[in-house]
């Protein structure tokens, strides 16, 4: 009974840790900065709309938003606007583009009057949203290290209660 269980444990936590492997391991892909920047964008209906000025990360250096130039007119006038992650996709141009030569497109998930509603990348923008995400960081620190805490308790006692409990089918055993 004691080999069971040992051998159960065993195949449990070989299966988590090749499931944790093989998500690590996963490729999603790979992306320069330096090549996005100035990438064309287009609307939903694929008419080109702007270009991509600048890249904005967050605390966990993800990419939190694209800065758009739009409606400018041979490189003049125009809006910088906002566009976070999850309104976009980019793709390669070229499927076979070797290292150093990937061009990029970002298509937006939003129709030209969707995009021209997009909050415009100002001092006020900025400063709103980087309390934003500040406060969030902090309230995902707090949960983090709560449950953190109540996963290392509940593990300890799960821990205690099988080493009982497989102490307690030894001393049957040999009763």
């Amino acid at each position: 009974m004691r080999t069971r269980m040992i051998h159960t444990v065993g195949i449990s936590l070989l299966a988590s840790s090749m499931a944790l492997s093989f998500s690590v391991s996963a490729a999603e892909g790979l992306y320069s900065a330096k090549d996005l920047i100035d990438a064309d964008v287009y609307d939903r209906s694929g008419e080109e709309i702007g270009e991509v000025q600048d890249i904005l990360l967050g605390n966990d250096m993800s990419v939190h938003a694209l800065v758009i130039k739009t409606g400018d007119v041979l490189g003049m006038g125009g809006t910088d606007v906002v566009a976070e992650r999850g309104s976009f996709t980019v793709k390669t141009e070229k499927d076979d583009s070797a290292f150093g030569d990937v061009d990029y497109q970002v298509h937006m998930e939003a129709g030209q009057d969707a995009v021209k509603s997009l909050p415009e990348y100002d001092e006020s923008w900025w400063n709103q949203t980087r309390e934003g995400l500040s406060q969030a960081w902090e309230n995902t620190k707090d949960t983090t290290e709560s449950a953190w805490d109540s996963t290392k308790q509940a593990t300890s006692s799960a821990w205690h209660n099988m080493k009982e409990g497989a102490q307690d089918m030894k001393d049957r055993a040999t009763n």
